[in-house]
């Protein structure tokens, strides 16, 4: 086991087991009743209540990363909390984001890092195997060595939600602005994240990537994950593509749970938290939608029943079953989107309250910390777009931990 768990004092204790045999320990505060035996489980959701970010007394080494199409930061979060469970001081020293409030929120929580607001065609806009553009010499001297490389490019293209441009979308190609910035850069370390769609794209986008990113010298290390099979409260799948310098011996199948953790895990703690901002409250609806609502749980029922629903739903063989539906407490909740705070979007009905999922169980259900912030100052659609677009940190934690040890 690379991972165990145990108590010591008032902490929850994690150890990994490093690829040299020895062990690395991190703790937390254990602020539920002391245990003789700790699951990962425990420990998940002892990070995802924690107010403050745990520390490490030293670190080993230091990794400097860049986010590119950082979002809000979800995957430099996992990153970080990965190098916390290994001695590595993860140091994010450059993000973009064509996002704006998604850059901002970014630099909140990491305000050493330069946060960049703008399209990243400005600041790497040469071809691949061209000549260093003089923009890209800008870019160079304002990052400085880099370590590791993080990206994930807009997946709307790929996804299979897309019905209209799904596979022949321009923004697809902004998976080679990573890997020309990686041509530029050299790093030890490379992650690109997407839906799992890329990998059928018209234009055979990622073939054309993994290809180039050989020639340049890197191993490379496909990765189709479930959230779910790794802690989070959600049935959430990501392509992940990993390109390491040297030939590490990478498997994240040893990272996966027996357990698959249920939305009341990760949810029932704040219910009673009493806090009345826009992060903890739900979203108004519909005297229809309300109405619907009821019906579930007057009857006790999660899925609407047909002659409910909306006309174009009135059918045995209507595909969207789960839309105008609650969620099961003790199941992961289905893939979170920007459309969570309405049952029209999805099975985004809470399990056991007559409203829809609030911002803040939304983040916890995409295994977002307390400790993680989001500015008072954004409405409500910003908070669902930055949420429901976000990638799970413990899937960049897994990855973290792999490169790492």
């Amino acid at each position: 086991m690379v991972e165990t768990y145990k108590t010591e004092s008032k902490y929850l204790v994690r150890c990994i087991e490093m690829r040299d045999g020895t062990l690395f320990k991190s703790v937390i505060d254990n602020k539920n009743a002391i245990k003789k035996s700790v699951t990962p489980e425990d420990y998940d959701l002892a990070w995802l209540q924690s107010k403050e970010q745990p520390i490490v007394p030293e670190w080993k080494s230091d990794i400097r990363m860049v986010d590119l199409f950082s979002g809000t930061g979800p995957m430099t979060l996992g990153v970080i909390e990965a190098g916390r469970a290994t001695g590595v001081n993860v140091i994010p020293v450059f993000a973009i984001d064509f996002e704006k409030n998604a850059a901002i929120n970014y630099a909140y929580n990491f305000p050493t890092c330069n946060v960049i607001n703008d399209d990243i065609l400005k600041y790497v806009d040469g071809e691949l195997g061209a000549v260093i553009t003089k923009a890209e010499k800008n870019t160079l001297e304002l990052v400085g060595n880099i370590d590791m490389v993080i990206g994930g490019p807009p997946c709307q293209g790929h996804s299979d939600l897309n019905n209209h441009t799904r596979r022949n979308d321009p923004r697809n190609q902004l998976i080679f602005r990573v890997v020309r910035f990686v041509e530029l850069t050299r790093p030890r370390f490379v992650v690109i994240e997407n839906v799992q769609g890329i990998r059928h794209d018209k234009n055979h986008v990622l073939q054309t990537a993994e290809e180039y990113l050989k020639g340049l010298g890197y191993h490379l290390h496909e990765n189709l994950l479930m959230a779910s099979h790794y802690g989070v409260a959600q049935n959430r799948r990501r392509f992940i593509l990993v390109a390491t310098r040297d030939n590490l011996d990478f498997d994240l199948q040893k990272y996966q749970r027996d357990k698959m953790n249920g939305v009341w895990w990760a949810i029932s703690d704040l219910v009673a938290n009493g806090e009345t901002n826009t992060f903890n409250t739900s979203a108004k609806h519909s005297i229809t939608n309300q109405k619907r609502i009821d019906y579930l749980f007057d009857n006790g029922i999660y899925e609407l029943p047909y002659q409910l629903r909306p006309k174009c739903q009135q059918k045995e063989n209507n595909r969207y079953t789960s839309v105008y539906s609650r969620m099961h407490p003790d199941a992961p909740a289905p893939t979170i989107t920007s459309g969570f705070g309405s049952i029209g979007q999805g099975r985004f009905g809470h399990p056991f309250e007559r409203r829809t999922m609030t911002p803040h169980e939304a983040a916890r259900v995409q295994f977002i910390p307390d400790f993680f912030k989001f500015s008072n100052t954004l409405n409500r659609v910003a908070l669902q777009k930055m949420i429901g677009n976000a990638v799970p940190p413990k899937l960049t934690y897994i990855i973290g931990l792999e490169l790492f040890r």
